[in-house]
């Protein structure tokens, strides 16, 4: 097991990067489905169905690859822990938070799940940052903000201030879960605890659906494959997800999550017609330059990434003159 973990903790840094990079960018589209999906779905069908095609994915691999892997007795309840917050509650808040506020504001609400997860590390793992991640995160925070008030106002909003609320217990949730698999990664492979939680999510929601509906049907419609797109996608984006927590530490890959709330706005716009303005369009570029920042270990590199932007580059003069 442990031969197991140390190849995940080698791999190079940038596939782990671009890892995380493409889950973001993928669960920015989840989003936009979701919200086309509800107008067909109760939120436990939706759920019930995207997490089943998941589970099915998953089960190969438990019973193959996983089938000698062994849950400590110890583990139990930060595993519970782990598939409660994520896919089991998470998908509950974020899913009825779409009814009420748009995909791409819904993103925006997501931009605080880095700055909550980096203090969690901080306080939970004890991991240590650099002073440039908080300078990073601070830009991020600043292009998410102007993102969010720079959207117009959309009538498949009828409730946003309640729809953003739920989103950010949603973000809660997913953020206790991230730190709570992180620390399970010393003793598990990371797509092994991914399996775990959609298997039960799948169980949750389906006894979640019965409970609601009195029944399970499969119920088809025009939007059925954008449920079985949900469900292929989960698997994809827990393992490339997991993959990048089990290999970067929290300051690393969190900058990251920023990608999510420009993800929303872009495929919001480009799917749904919400609105993707000029103002947006700039807020995006401060998200990535903080994102950049963020990662910057190097003083002189920071320095010549500042020199490149005309009012720090004047700043620069000034101070030196």
């Amino acid at each position: 097991m442990k031969d197991f973990l140390s190849r995940y903790k080698n791999q190079n840094e940038l596939f782990a990067y671009l890892s995380i990079s493409i889950a973001v960018l993928l669960y920015g589209t989840t989003l936009t489905a979701t919200k086309i999906c509800m107008q067909y779905y109760s939120t436990p069908q939706l759920m019930a169905f995207r997490m089943i095609i998941s589970a099915f994915l998953f089960l190969p691999f438990i019973f193959t690859v996983y089938k000698n892997i062994k849950i400590e007795r110890r583990d139990l309840k930060l595993i519970f822990l782990m598939m409660l917050c994520e896919p089991c509650l998470y998908f509950i808040f974020e899913t009825t938070a779409l009814k009420y506020t748009t995909s791409g504001q819904a993103g925006v609400v997501s931009s605080l799940e880095p700055v909550i997860l980096v203090l969690g590390a901080r306080i939970i793992l004890k991991e240590k940052f650099m002073k440039i991640v908080y300078a990073g995160l601070f830009i991020s925070i600043i292009g998410s903000i102007l993102l969010s008030i720079s959207s117009d106002v959309s009538e498949s909003a009828p409730n946003p201030l309640l729809g953003n609320f739920l989103e950010l217990i949603a973000i809660i949730l997913t953020d206790t879960c991230v730190i709570t698999t992180k620390y399970l990664m010393d003793r598990y492979p990371p797509f092994f605890l991914a399996g775990i939680s959609v298997i039960g999510g799948a169980v949750f929601f389906i006894v979640l659906n019965i409970f609601v509906h009195g029944s399970f049907n499969v119920v088809v419609n025009t939007s059925l494959f954008l449920v079985i797109y949900l469900g292929i996608l989960t698997v994809v984006a827990y393992a490339l997800y997991n993959f990048a927590i089990c290999t970067l530490s929290a300051s690393k890959f969190s900058p990251f999550l920023f990608l999510l709330p420009v993800a929303a706005v872009f495929f919001g716009w480009f799917f749904l017609g919400e609105t993707f303005n000029l103002k947006q369009f700039f807020a995006c570029l401060l998200v990535f330059s903080g994102i950049y920042i963020s990662q910057i270990n190097n003083k002189k590199k920071l320095i010549k990434f500042y020199k490149k932007i005309p009012i720090f580059r004047n700043l620069i003069f000034r101070v030196k003159k």
